[in-house]
């Protein structure tokens, strides 16, 4: 018998990286719930009225998305959530098959993801997060931007010529990369609000 799926919520923004974790567990067939999120006056806030920002903290301190419940545990950064639902579906080998170079491959992906991509974003959109020095402000901007132009001459050299990431098979980064793929040019031109809040 197999073991019984946890309650899961998701908190996720739409045209953020949190969509990512959304469509893995849609991919995977998980059943979960969705509370979608919107920039409020002073933070993320569920988008139907239902929860308020300091609600939300309550939930998750920093206020960010994703967040994933599980139970009544709460789940909070990107490799962390990924991970975890990689681990409600072992057989799919989401995170790689264990004792490959293929899992070496996509922990190596998300570390890069999370700590220099993200902080591209970071760099770009929210440059106060690095400095109150509002004089230097458009120059970490700039190095943002090299940072995410970098980053994505990185993802579209890792497909090329392949149709996944790592392996033969879907993973967890191939959530990322797709969301990724699909707000690029938002994300960079428009000045979406890519993973902040």
């Amino acid at each position: 018998m197999a073991p019984a799926i946890p309650r899961l919520t998701l908190y996720r923004k739409d045209g953020a990286c949190s969509l990512a974790p959304h469509a893995l567990l849609t991919h995977i067939s998980i059943p979960f719930s969705a509370i979608a999120m919107q920039s409020g006056p002073v933070g993320l806030e569920a988008a139907d009225g239902s929860l308020s920002h300091a609600d939300f903290r309550r939930i998750n301190p920093t206020g960010y998305v994703p967040t994933l419940t599980v139970d009544s545990e709460v789940v909070t950064e990107m490799p962390a959530i990924l991970a975890y639902i990689a681990s409600l579906a072992p057989e799919r080998n989401l995170l790689g098959k264990e004792g490959t170079m293929g899992r070496v491959k996509v922990t190596e992906l998300l570390a890069w993801l999370s700590g220099t991509l993200h902080n591209g974003f970071a760099a770009l959109w929210r440059p106060n997060r690095f400095t109150d020095d509002v004089n230097v402000h458009e120059s970490i901007r700039k190095r943002g931007r090299e940072v995410i132009d970098k980053g994505f001459a990185k993802i579209e050299q890792r497909l090329r010529g392949r149709e996944w990431a790592v392996g033969e098979d879907v993973t967890v980064v191939t959530s990322i990369f797709e969301e990724l793929a699909g707000v690029k040019e938002a994300v960079i031109t428009e000045g979406l609000d890519f993973c902040f809040d």
